[in-house]
């Protein structure tokens, strides 16, 4: 086992010609909104600064914060939550041509923030872990747009509350075309 996996990473080294060059430095600024209207209304927000260091020339890792707002309205109640979190990702990237690189991202988050609905205010702590496919195109070699659709992931959110605790938990794995992200990415120093 140990043999296919060294097998594979090797293969995938020689064949990813990375666009980012080894010691640079990267700035990546994804943001995402939705809005659902079917009997009231949902919508979602989050944007995420990214600062990246490139450790070889197809491997970066960054560190950052994201910030979510969601806000629902249904008959006569509504609910809103902002959450602030600290976000760990890496990600490798793989060249198919010149300007378009596949680069699959897997980012760990934690945050805390604060909620209201109707039975009142409520502190919430979230943990999220996934992996993502995502799509760059480099307009120069120190611009791209970066796309990125679906993912597989993992998280919980508590809420602590007067009344008593509440606590979420989800895994999914998605790759619904409706649900696609968008960002840019600035490369400080790939000379």
């Amino acid at each position: 086992m140990r043999h296919l996996f060294t097998l594979i990473f090797t293969i995938a080294s020689v064949w990813s010609f990375a666009q980012i060059k080894d010691g640079a430095k990267v700035i990546d600024l994804s943001f995402s909104y939705s809005d659902f209207n079917s009997n009231g209304s949902s919508s979602f927000s989050f944007v995420q600064p990214l600062v990246g260091f490139s450790i070889t020339e197809n491997q970066v890792f960054y560190g950052g914060f994201r910030y979510e707002r969601q806000k629902q309205n249904f008959s006569n109640t509504s609910s809103k939550e902002n959450i602030v979190s600290l976000v760990l990702a890496y990600e490798k990237l793989f060249e198919l041509n010149s300007k378009i690189y596949f680069a699959p991202i897997i980012s760990g988050s934690f945050g805390f923030g604060k909620g209201n609905d109707p039975a009142g205010d409520s502190d919430i702590s979230s943990f999220r872990i996934g992996i993502s496919p995502r799509l760059h195109y480099f307009i120069t070699n120190k611009w791209s747009v970066v796309a990125s659709v679906g993912a597989i992931s993992y998280s919980k959110e508590v809420q602590k509350s007067d009344n008593g605790d509440f606590a979420t938990e989800s895994f999914g794995a998605s790759l619904n075309a409706s649900n696609v992200n968008f960002g840019i990415r600035m490369i400080l120093n790939n000379e």
